[in-house]
């Protein structure tokens, strides 16, 4: 687990997207996936970053401070179903991008997947897009405590070889049952050193 996360900023506007940290570790991913629930388990703090039950709860660049900001969590809006506008959709995309193409503090991103689901084709194009730019990721597939853990092997496998990586490169999580957390955290100090 990491030590203590706090709120620092959110920012919903392109033109603040200036101030940026040392070390950043964005999340991503599919509106409703778990990546607010994702920091709020790594940072053993339910009310950290707020969660929705509708998709799109995340409208805004939330950055976390984590153990005294020896580095920051960057939590994105969700991209793919919102009960959103397409105008609010497109907005989001933009900021996301200006957000993954200005950071200079910008080290890793973690990439969410329902481990229950095929990737999107939304899925498909933020990887190629973080292939195409050269940043760093690690795939992260949620909600495992949905399924068996005979079936979460299987669906490792499948998401593995839908996105063309090997199957250690996708970590199995659950903020519910606290599974991947040990993992995750190592997979951080690797990436933060």
């Amino acid at each position: 687990m990491l030590k203590k996360g706090v709120f620092l900023k959110s920012v919903g506007d392109i033109d603040r997207l200036t101030e940026c940290y040392p070390i950043e570790i964005a999340v991503v991913g599919r509106s409703n996936v778990g990546k607010s629930s994702l920091i709020n388990f790594l940072c053993g703090n339910n009310k950290l970053a707020k969660v929705g039950k509708e998709p799109g709860k995340t409208r805004l660049i939330n950055y976390f401070g984590i153990d005294s900001n020896r580095f920051v969590l960057v939590d994105l809006p969700g991209y793919g179903f919102a009960k959103v506008s397409d105008a609010e959709k497109i907005k989001w995309g933009r900021l996301i991008e200006t957000y993954l193409q200005r950071s200079v503090g910008l080290k890793h991103v973690f990439v969410l997947l329902d481990v229950r689901r095929d990737p999107s084709e939304e899925d498909k194009q933020m990887l190629n897009y973080l292939y195409y730019y050269r940043i760093p990721f690690t795939l992260i597939a949620t909600k495992c405590d949905k399924i068996s853990r005979s079936e979460q092997s299987k669906r490792r496998q499948a998401i593995a070889s839908e996105l063309g990586v090997g199957v250690d490169n996708v970590y199995l999580c659950s903020a519910q049952s606290r599974q991947g957390a040990d993992e995750i955290c190592k997979r951080i100090e690797d990436v933060i050193v």
